[in-house]
C-alpha cells in the first residue's frame, strides 16, 4: 500500500548509520508529566526490561486527565510489558520496535466523559519521543525512514455528533527541524516536519500546513505535514497492516521551500538544518476509542 522511495546506496558500500537508539526498548521510557509547562517535565521511568540501561525514549502523556504516574506495570510470561489505566495503555511486545512492536491505546470516552472538547481546550496525547543529537542534514545524501503499522480500532466513544474541525484521532510521525548555524539570522528557529499515518476523518490522511496553536503550551512554530497520498496508494483502513517508507532528504528539502513560502525560516539554507527530536503516536482531540500497533521502526543515514 506504500509508494516506496528508491533509497540511494553509499558508493563506498558503507552500511547506513542508525539514527534511533534502543529500538528494542530495553531501557523503557521516561514518563512525561501531563503538561509540558510543568516544572518537573519527567516523572520517572517505566516499562524498562533492564533498569541499568538509560531510557532513550520518552512516553509523552500530554493533556491527559489520567496520568500513568504511579501505576503498577504488568509483565506476562512472554516478556510482554504493559502499563495502563482507564484512559490509556501502552504494551511493549518482545523485541520492542525492532521486534514484535508496541501498542498504543487511548480511551477518548474516559478522557472526555459526557462532554466534547471545546475550542482552546487541551487534548490527550500518547506519544513515543526521542531527543536526537542535532543530526545535520548536510551530512547525509539519503535518510531512509520506515515503520509498519496497524490501526486496530478507531471508533467514536459518544453518540453526540462531533465537529471535524475540532474532533478527531490522528497519528503523525514528527521531527523538530532546527536552524543550527550560529551565523544565520534564523539561528535556533525551527519548524515541525510531519509524515501522516492515520486520521479518523479521512480515508487517506491529508497534509497539514499551519502554525502550531490550539492549546496553552503550543509552540507557535510552523507545521509542515505532507499529504498521505504521497505515501499510500489505498485508504489506510482500520484493521489492515500498512507501511510508511521514504527518504527524508528530498522531503525535508521540499518542507523548507514550503516553510519559506509561508514566511518561516526565510534566511535558512538547507545546510543550516538539523533534526533535533522525533515523536510518533496518538493525538486525540475527539472522543474516540483508538489503538495502534507499531513495528519495524527504523531511521538511518547514508553519508
Amino acid at each position: 500500500m506504500t509508494v516506496l522511495t528508491i533509497i540511494a546506496v553509499s558508493a563506498s558500500g558503507a552500511p547506513p548509520i542508525p539514527l534511533f537508539e534502543d529500538l528494542a526498548l530495553k531501557g523503557g521510557f521516561r514518563l512525561s508529566a501531563v503538561r509540558s509547562s510543568q516544572k518537573k517535565i519527567e516523572v520517572g521511568t517505566v516499562l524498562a526490561a533492564d533498569p541499568a540501561i538509560p531510557a532513550a525514549w520518552r512516553l509523552a502523556q500530554w493533556g491527559t486527565k489520567f496520568s500513568l504516574e504511579g501505576i503498577d506495570e504488568k509483565c506476562n510470561d512472554t516478556g510482554t510489558r504493559i502499563l495502563g489505566n482507564a484512559a490509556k495503555e501502552i504494551v511493549v511486545y518482545p523485541g520492542g520496535l525492532s521486534g514484535s512492536g508496541i501498542r498504543l491505546a487511548v480511551q477518548g470516552g474516559v478522557e472526555y466523559g459526557d462532554a466534547l472538547r471545546k475550542r482552546g481546550e487541551p487534548w490527550p496525547h500518547l506519544l513515543i519521543e526521542q531527543r536526537l543529537p542535532a543530526i545535520g542534514l548536510n551530512r547525509y545524501k539519503a535518510m531512509p525512514f520506515h515503520v509498519n503499522f496497524r490501526v486496530e480500532i478507531c471508533k467514536p466513544a459518544t453518540v453526540e455528533p462531533m465537529d471535524p474541525a475540532l474532533h478527531t484521532a490522528h497519528i503523525t510521525a514528527f521531527w523538530t527541524v532546527h536552524n543550527r548555524n550560529p551565523e544565520s539570522a534564523d539561528f535556533k528557529d525551527m519548524i515541525w516536519f510531519g509524515l501522516p499515518l492515520f486520521d479518523a476523518r479521512h480515508p487517506i490522511p491529508p497534509g497539514h500546513q499551519a502554525v502550531d496553536t490550539g492549546k496553552n503550551d503550543a509552540t507557535c512554530k510552523f507545521i509542515c505535514t505532507l499529504p498521505g497520498d504521497r505515501f499510500y496508494r489505498e485508504p489506510v483502513a482500520v484493521g489492515a497492516w500498512n507501511a510508511l517508507a521514504c527518504d527524508l532528504v528530498p522531503l525535508l528539502t521540499e518542507a523548507l521551500e514550503i516553510a519559506r513560502s509561508k514566511g518561516f525560516l526565510t534566511q535558512t539554507a538547507f545546510s543550516d538544518l538539523a533534526l533535533t527530536s522525533f515523536n510518533l503516536g496518538w493525538e486525540v482531540p475527539g472522543s474516540y476509542t483508538c489503538a495502534i500497533r507499531l513495528q519495524s521502526l527504523s531511521f538511518t543515514g547514508i553519508e
